[in-house]
This record gives structure tokens, C-alpha cells and sequence, in this order.
């Protein structure tokens, strides 16, 4: 019929970052009208290379931020590969689930046991986020209310992808 044009559904993916991991769930619709398409999670380094910052704190600054920039660049290769696997179901931008902030410098970060699990939690947000090809959002969990997902998918499907899909359908049409 002319005139009638198909808009296309707005897609995007959703991140639940963890140390070495990040739950990823692709969504269309709306909470109210779902549409999972993908749900998987994406480990990205190996345990021995998992808690990096902790196995910095066993080393010098300048050895410790050499060894982090190289775990870090096998991280983001590794999360390129999936993101763009994932984000090539027509995905139009990113939701990563994470705390705003910067880890700070490496000596203050290995001085400080909490600090060091604060930095890995930045270290994976930020891989996932230099890893998009789409524009990424980072959004609070705070501002995610779980209780408002029931099941929408087969396992896993948990709180991270929850939070994910949440952190999602909030960037739908960002």
C-alpha cells in the first residue's frame, strides 16, 4: 500500500557487568510488550586473569599497571567479538548496569582491599563500554526495580538479566 511505511523496532542491548563477566540480553517492545531476542552471558577472561586488581596488589605500580593494560586489552578483544555478534541483531545502542565513577590511580587502588573490588567493577564496565560499536548508556542498578520483570526467558534468566533487560528497554528510544 503506498504511503505506509514499517518504522523499524528500536533495539538495544543490556549489560549486568561482574568480575570477569557481563550478562547480556537483547530486547525489543517494551516491559509492558517484550521481545527477547538474545540472552546469554559473556565471560571475558579466564580465572587466574578474572580479579586483576587483586593480583596486582601482589606487584609494584608500574608492574601492576602493566599487567592490568594487558589483561585489559585481552578483555576488550574477547568482549568486541561477543558485543558484535550481539549488537548485529539490529541493536541501536547499549545499556551497561554500573556505578558512575573513575578507579583512580593504581597505588591508591592496590593501598585499599575495597578499592581494588570497586576498580574491577569500573575495569569491566569500561571494557564492555569501549567494546560497543553503539552508543552506550551507563545506568544506575539503583535506578532498576527487578520485582517489575517476572520469567521472560529460559535460563538463565535471573536478576542480572533482569537488571539488563531493564537497563534496556529504559535507553529504548534514548
Amino acid at each position: 500500500m503506498a504511503g505506509w511505511y514499517a518504522v523499524p523496532m528500536r533495539r538495544a542491548i543490556g549489560i549486568a557487568v561482574h568480575t570477569g563477566r557481563g550478562a547480556c540480553v537483547v530486547v525489543g517492545g517494551s516491559l509492558a510488550d517484550p521481545e527477547i531476542l538474545a540472552n546469554e552471558v559473556v565471560e571475558l577472561l579466564e580465572k587466574e586473569e578474572r580479579f586483576c586488581f587483586h593480583a596486582a596488589a601482589d606487584m609494584q605500580p608500574a608492574a601492576a599497571e602493566k599487567w592490568v593494560e594487558r589483561v585489559r586489552q585481552k578483555a576488550l578483544a574477547r568482549a568486541r567479538r561477543e558485543i558484535l555478534r550481539l549488537t548485529a541483531l539490529s541493536v541501536s545502542a547499549c545499556a551497561i548496569v554500573a556505578k558512575e565513577g573513575k578507579p583512580g590511580r593504581m597505588a591508591d587502588i592496590l593501598a585499599s582491599h575495597p578499592r581494588i573490588h570497586t576498580a574491577e567493577g569500573f575495569f569491566y564496565r569500561d571494557v564492555f563500554r569501549d567494546a560497543s560499536p553503539v552508543p552506550v548508556h551507563i545506568v544506575p542498578p539503583a535506578s532498576l526495580d527487578v520485582t517489575k520483570v517476572g520469567k521472560l526467558a529460559s535460563p538463565p534468566w535471573g536478576r542480572d538479566q533482569k537488571l539488563a533487560a531493564l537497563a534496556a528497554w529504559s535507553i529504548i528510544g534514548k
